[in-house]
């Protein structure tokens, strides 16, 4: 994002918000024009990476605001941030002429809560070489309440801003908690932060908006959004704990620590590599021995719980880099021990570019496969080593160091 980079390997990285419309529902985060670029020095003192500056708001009820009024009120007070510190600035808008000039006035990224709603919004970033945010959003800001929604449209919105000539590496995706139209519940809201880590298949770094939202008050019973702080900073650390990349939040100063705890406990990516070939543990259900002492409570036959138990977790793991001959060797491989791999269609027509597969399989398919794959020729011996090592990540306190 800008200069900033963004990802699994790197800190969580804090943007904090000045809103510069007073219809916003946390009066705290609003500034006059006058008062912006020294908001926006105190949110980079306290630690904030990311401004991300917003002249329109979108809480249910809000007025409609023309594009005008928006140029009006936006443009002063982001070229005085622009020409004054050294942050990256990111343009919540929602119209591709506003995120244009923005990105011509020293905005480096927008922050787009429609979902690429103006059809001209991907080409303006592209054109500039910009980053973006994709919140999920059909019709209206916010209308997916669900994840087995929210999943497949983000999914599909990264695909139309790459083809419109964004760099994949420069997009981020926002799954749209908060109370967007008077219908949405926090239930949803709950739902989609628990399940925060399945956003990782999209494959692009997640962005966590949840500070002060109605959903925390509803939660808590706690109407007034400035009250809503300890619930703001529990919300976060979870959606960190659960993969995100970015928090966006008034509270710069509280959140650090929160996010600090959360960002040791989850601890990096169940990953590793070997030359060019790269294998990351993507999902997994079932833990060995856990099982089995589920299964020795039962009183299920000495010899055939630790078999059952390698039967009973799942592995999903993503490889990169293997050429078309491996892929199809592999994918062989899987369908004969009952387990699968998904291969792209171009490897199918062995083209020579890198692959990226997916292998699934239980425990035991997959440590079979590891067995057979150190007699196989090309470079599949060497990907078992790196298969059995992410697998071993899982519960290594190496990915806590």
């Amino acid at each position: 994002m800008g200069w900033i980079k963004v990802g699994d390997l790197e800190p969580v990285r804090l943007m904090g918000v000045i809103n510069l419309s007073q219809e916003s529902f946390y009066k705290g985060s609003v500034v006059s024009p006058n008062e912006a670029l020294a908001a926006a020095r105190r949110l980079q003192e306290e630690g904030a990476e990311i401004i991300d500056l917003g002249a329109v708001s979108t809480a249910p009820g809000s007025p409609p605001i023309s594009e005008e009024r928006e140029r009006e009120r936006l443009f002063p007070s982001l070229k005085e941030i622009a020409d004054n510190l050294d942050v990256v600035i990111s343009a919540d808008t929602q119209r591709a002429k506003i995120a244009e000039k923005a990105l011509a006035c020293g905005a480096a990224c927008i922050n787009d809560v429609s979902g690429l709603h103006d059809p001209d919004m991907a080409s303006k970033v592209a054109e500039y070489d910009g980053s973006l945010i994709i919140m999920a959003s059909d019709q209206r800001p916010g209308d997916l309440p669900a994840l087995s929604q929210i999943i497949p449209h983000l999914g599909e919105r990264v695909r139309e801003a790459t083809r419109a000539g964004v760099d994949l590496d420069k997009i981020s995706i926002d799954p749209g908690i908060g109370k967007w139209m008077p219908e949405r519940t926090a239930a949803q809201d709950l739902a989609i932060l628990d399940g925060f880590d399945r956003l990782r298949i999209i494959g692009r770094p997640v962005m966590a908006a949840l500070s002060r939202k109605s959903f925390i008050g509803e939660s808590l019973k706690i109407p007034d959004p400035g009250e809503r702080l300890a619930g703001s900073l529990a919300a976060t650390a979870v959606a960190v704990y659960q993969g995100a990349h970015i928090v966006r939040t008034h509270d710069i100063s509280a959140s650090r620590e929160a996010i600090a705890m959360a960002t040791a406990i989850r601890g990096r990516p169940a990953e590793a590599s070997s030359g060019d070939l790269e294998v990351e543990v993507l999902g997994y259900l079932g833990q060995g021995m856990d099982l089995a002492e589920h299964l020795k409570r039962m009183e299920v036959e000495q010899g055939a719980y630790q078999l059952l138990s390698r039967k009973g977790s799942f592995r999903l793991l993503m490889v990169r880099g293997l050429s078309s001959m491996e892929a199809l060797i592999i994918k062989q491989e899987m369908l004969a021990r009952g387990g699968d791999a998904a291969i792209p269609k171009l490897a199918l027509r062995c083209d020579e570019r890198p692959q990226e597969i997916l292998i699934l399989g239980t425990h035991a398919q997959i440590s079979s496969l590891i067995r057979n794959l150190k007699r196989q020729p090309f470079r599949l011996s060497q990907l078992a080593a790196i298969i059995k090592e992410s697998l071993e990540l899982i519960d290594s306190p190496e990915r806590y160091r």
